[in-house]
């Protein structure tokens, strides 16, 4: 998520100058399409994957792998879409990248001893942003260097793709995870 949110707000004037769009604008209605649909999704993202925890005890990855592979083809939309239909697209996209927010951080904290828990939201801090908007930057801009920017966007979808792959199956280990730390914890 990282990667595709932070890689699409460096390269978004870039990607609007090659569609023809006027990029002081779009960057503004590329800024607020983010925020709502971010603080929209990550509620979202929240209510729904609680709701399901009881049939699906690996419903926090599931909502945030579920989101991954739906962002797909909204972004791939985007792409292709005439403006402002595209800005609908990139709407859902984002909207469907963030609905892991809250999912994952409740994961990350269920799964960490009480003890190790802020150490454990400083790692996934500096690793979602060492392997997600740091390299975005250049290998975006390498791509589009050397193709031009909708195939480097193309790129980020393949990283979408393969990322709701691996939330999916991370799922099916979430709730033994979740369960060893909460016996660990427990009282006698």
């Amino acid at each position: 998520m990282t990667f595709a949110v932070a890689g699409l707000g460096f390269w978004i004037a870039e990607y609007l100058r090659f569609r023809g769009q006027p990029a002081a604008s779009a960057k503004t209605i590329f800024g607020a399409v983010t925020v709502v649909a971010g603080l929209t999704a990550t509620f979202t993202g929240g209510i729904v994957a609680d709701k399901m925890r009881s049939r699906f005890p690996g419903s926090y990855f599931l909502v945030s792998g579920a989101g991954m592979l739906a962002a797909c083809p909204f972004f791939v939309a985007g792409l292709y879409l005439p403006f402002p239909l595209a800005w609908f697209a990139m709407f859902a996209a984002i909207f469907c990248l963030f609905l892991n927010t809250g999912p994952s951080n409740t994961a990350l904290a269920n799964v960490s001893m009480p003890a190790v828990r802020a150490t454990a939201f400083a790692i996934n801090i500096l690793i979602i942003h060492m392997f997600g908007d740091v390299p975005a930057f250049p290998g975006i801009g390498y791509i589009a260097g050397h193709t031009n920017i909708r195939v480097a966007f193309l790129f980020v979808t393949a990283v979408m793709l393969v990322s709701g792959i691996i939330w999916m199956f991370g799922a099916r280990f979430l709730a033994a995870d979740t369960a060893a730390v909460e016996s660990a914890t427990a009282g006698p």
